[in-house]
Parts: structure tokens; sequence; C-alpha cells
């Protein structure tokens, strides 16, 4: 103990002596000793010359007096060094909020600022800077890429130890103790979640860091072209780039169709068969990406409506698997999307926004009936109902800038649907957000699934063609009674396992339902001339009648 925060008291004792006289002894301390407290009663009986009879007395008394009174000391000092650090704490708080204010880009907090970065970076985008940002981007996709592996390196390591481990012990010949069993399945789950933890710990500040390196770059790169910088517009070398193999056959068609009463709008359909996760992940060199940048900050976008489950959460089902996706490549645009999904959820908890949709477009549709949205006790996931769709926009994705989500179960997305279903009230209203969101280019799972399950047969799948031909038909009819009059892109994918004569049939399906226009001939005498569609519609003439 330093002298300074030594303590003055005073001990008093007394004691009697023959003829019925008290003896009064008053002893100055400094507390906290620097000694044995014993030493010191030694001492004190010595000098204060305290008779043999009184001797036990007064060490009790003195010990128990110094031992109370430096407890009270060391109380007072511990509260006072309490105080000061939570001052001090609340100082450094002060400094580290301040510096944050300084150091960390508004772009993730103001939306005015939000915009000013798009615009700058719509301007690189369409400028010979383009291979360079594209550049910086591939740098933090590769850096990212690499922390993503060695993560999933570790967590493959640990899971072989825990199998080995656990086949072991299951397997060692003798009676297996359920117990011992069950606290080694503990131990083992809360090893991985450590290491897991640890890891989207590391990748989050990874991805944080290069955010804040891009936004700085751009703002140096956007200010030194403005003064005269010039930067190469050579394409890249792209030879390091090779296409994946696909396994299964390439079957795709194209349409071309007509929708108005009086001002007829050609839009366009695409019946293709495809893994939708093609359209999300690739190589950070892939040439799709690139046309993605292009198209990022303009109003012609392009939307992907994913059928996901019923709880709003990163890992089960295609959440999971989108949530693995976006991870691999750096999100630098949009915030991230666990963090989207997390506003979604504070969203929808919201009772004042469950039942109506603001400009964020986040929230799940009117339309949707009885839309009552619970909460697992156990999880804590949202349990949302059929047909409820949110949206997510992404940056980091192959040829996607948003995501619609559908909710629906297995059962209700495999089993049999009508047009009053929430699942195809649900379609309408993602066909509505993409509309809102300027989604000119639609990817539409035409199954409203992504893969092909028993039971999906030939007649099953062209039942759930039409209906779903007929529901998009009818939007289209819909959007352009309201004098909407931009031209769309509906790609309709199929589950990479369809077969080919179910291509074929639903090919044929098609253009009876949309009723794709047809070239006219007209018969000027010896001369036969075939009428585009363009031309039709000058003459005011339709484009399936059978005008001759």
């Amino acid at each position: 103990m330093s002298p300074e925060t030594k303590k003055s008291l005073e001990f008093e004792f007394s004691y009697s002596v023959p003829k019925g006289k008290t003896v009064n002894v008053t002893i100055p301390l400094l507390l906290p000793l620097s000694g044995l407290p014993t030493d010191y009663a030694e001492v004190h009986i010595r000098d204060s010359r305290i008779p043999c009879f009184a001797e036990d007395v007064f060490r009790e008394t003195f010990l128990t007096f110094v031992a109370e009174e430096e407890d009270k000391i060391r109380q007072e000092e511990g509260d006072a060094a309490l105080v000061d650090l939570v001052t001090e704490l609340g100082d450094l708080v002060d400094i580290w909020e301040s510096e944050a204010r300084v150091t960390t880009p508004v772009s993730t907090h103001s939306i005015q600022q939000e915009e000013e970065f798009g615009q700058i970076c719509h301007k690189l985008y369409h400028s010979p800077v383009l291979h360079a940002m594209r550049a910086e981007e591939n740098r933090a996709a590769q850096e990212l890429r690499g922390l993503v592996k060695k993560r999933n390196d570790e967590i493959k390591k640990i899971q072989d130890h825990h199998i080995m481990a656990m086949e072991g012990y299951v397997n060692n010949g003798g009676h297996v103790d359920t117990t011992a069993v069950n606290d080694l399945a503990a131990s083992q789950i809360e090893q991985r979640q450590d290491c897991e933890v640890k890891w989207a710990s590391e990748i989050s500040h990874l991805m944080e860091k290069q955010r804040k390196e891009f936004y700085s770059w751009v703002l140096k790169t956007y200010e030194e072209s403005l003064g005269g910088k010039e930067y190469s517009s050579n394409i890249p070398n792209t030879n390091n780039y090779s296409p994946e193999p696909q396994s299964y056959p390439k079957l795709e068609e194209s349409f071309s169709i007509c929708i108005g009463s009086q001002l007829k709008i050609t839009h366009s359909l695409r019946l293709f068969v495809d893994n939708v996760w093609n359209l999300c992940a690739g190589h950070p060199r892939a040439p799709e990406r690139l046309q993605t940048a292009l198209s990022l900050y303009t109003n012609n976008l392009s939307g992907l409506i994913l059928l996901v489950d019923n709880r709003l959460n990163l890992y089960s089902g295609n959440t999971h698997k989108l949530s693995k996706i976006s991870e691999v490549f750096p999100e630098f645009h949009f915030p991230p999307f666990d963090q989207q999904l997390t506003t979604i959820r504070q969203k929808l908890l919201n009772p004042d926004v469950v039942k109506r949709r603001t400009p964020t477009n986040y929230l799940i549709d009117d339309t949707v009936p009885d839309a009552v949205i619970k909460e697992d006790e156990t999880s804590g996931d949202l349990i949302l109902p059929t047909g409820t769709c949110y949206l997510t926009r992404h940056s980091n994705l192959k040829q996607v800038h948003c995501v619609i989500h559908l909710v629906g179960t297995v059962h209700e997305v495999q089993g049999e649907v009508t047009s009053r279903d929430s699942l195809l009230i649900g379609l309408k209203s993602a066909l509505k957000i993409a509309s809102e969101n300027n989604m000119d280019n639609l990817v539409i799972p035409l199954f409203l699934t992504s893969t092909l399950e028993p039971g999906m047969d030939h007649a099953w799948c062209m039942k759930r063609s039409e209906l779903v031909f007929k529901c998009v038909k009818g939007f289209m009819i819909e959007v352009g009674s309201t004098g909407v009059i931009n031209s769309k892109t509906f790609h309709f994918i199929l589950p990479k396992n369809t077969p080919q004569k179910t291509f074929q049939s639903i090919s044929s399906l098609l253009p009876n339902i949309f009723r794709v226009p047809c070239p006219m001939v007209l018969d000027q005498g010896s001369r036969k001339k075939t009428l585009t569609v363009e031309e039709l519609t000058k003459l005011n003439l339709s484009p399936d009648s059978n005008t001759s």
C-alpha cells in the first residue's frame, strides 16, 4: 500500500484494576498496517504497559478493530476505483464515437450520400475507369474467397475429427453410455459453433474493411478523373477464365408477344432449362458480372423470384444457399445480406407496417390474406405465412440485382395449387414488387420450385406451367391498363432435370396462352409482302388476327 492511501484512526481500549478503577488507553494507528497486526499488538502491549491479565482481551479487541477498519478502507477504495473506471470508459467511448464519425464512411448511414455514391459509381462504370474498378473488386473478391476457403477447410477438419471420435466411441464393442454420448455430441456442437463464430467475426471484419477501402478508392478515383487523369480503356485479359461445363442439355427458346388493347407493347419471353444458382454464383471474372455492374444504377434491373421456406433466417433452405453465395464476393453497394434480413425482421415485427408497404419495399404485400406473423419460441425465428414477399438488393451476384423472396412450404409448392391460393397471390405480389422497382428483366421459376421431385410428372408440370403463365399474363394486362408502357423480359426457368419432352410441350403451350403474333402476308397482285409486328401496329391490325 502506498502512503497516500493510508488512513489515520485511533484505537481505544479500557481495562479495570483493583480498587474499581478503569484505565483508558488510546493508540493512534495508520491503517492499513505495514506489517502483521499481531506484531503491532505485541508492540502496543509493551509500550502501553498493558497488565498481563488484560493482554488476551487487548489482542483480540485490537485484531478485530484492525480487520474491520481495513475492510472498510478497501471497500471505499474499490468504490472510488470503480467510479474512476466508469468515468474513464465514458471518456474513451466519447473519443471512439468522435473518431468513428470521422473515419466511417457516411454512405452506410446517410441516404443522401448513398445516392451520391451511387451516382459516382454509375459515372465511373460508364467510363474508362470501369476496368480499374473491376480489378479492384476482383482483388477484394480474391482476398475474401481465400478467407472463406480457410474457414471451410477448418470446419471440415473439425467435422471429420468429430465423426471419427463419435464412431470410435460408439463402435468400441462394449456397452455404450447414452449420457456420455450425449455429452460428447454437445461438446462437439459447442466446439463447432465456437469455430463458426470466430470465422464469422473475421469475415465480417474483412468485409467492413474492404467496403471502407473501396468507398475511399472510388471517391479518390473520381476526383482524379475530374482532374484530368486518364485511365486505360483496354479490356483486361480474361484468358484465365473459362465457363463451367454444363452437365445437362441446353434447352432454350424465346418468344415475342404484344400486350395491350389500343397501344400494344412488345415484350419478350424466354423459356430455358438451367440451375437457378448459376444466375447468382460465378467466377469473379465472368463476363456476365460486367453487364450486371453496368446496369446496377439504372432503371433496367434484373430480378429473381426465389422460393424460400417460412422461416426468416440464414440457416435453412434457399436462403442459406443464397447466403453462402453472397459471402464469397464482396458487397460494396448495399448492406450485407444478413443485415438486410435483420432490417426486414425489425420491420415485420412492427405491427404498424405489417399491413402496408413502405417505400423501401422490404415488406409483405397487403393482398396476402390474414397475414399472421409468428415467432418461434425456441429459435426466435419469424414464421411467415405462405405468399409473403420481401426484397433484398445485391451487387455481388452474377446476373441478378434484386431477389424477391416468395414464401412457400414444400407441401404447398409441390401440391395442387389454384389461382386463389396464397402462393399464387404471393406470385402476383412479387410481380408487382418487380414492376415497382424497375426490374425489366425478371427470372420466374415456372414450376415455383428449383428441382423436380418424385410425383411431379408430365401432367403436373403442364398444369403448373399453365397456371403460372396465366398469372403472369393477367398481371401484364393489368399493368398495361394503368399506362405502364415499359417493355419487359420474363425469363421462365425450368429445373435442370426437366425432361426434353416436357420442355417441348411447355414451349408449345406458351404461344397458345400469350397469343404470340405471327407475320401476316398481304397479297398485292403478283407480289406478297410479309408484315412485321411493328407494321401491323401502325396499320391498327391485330397481330393475331386471321386477315390475309
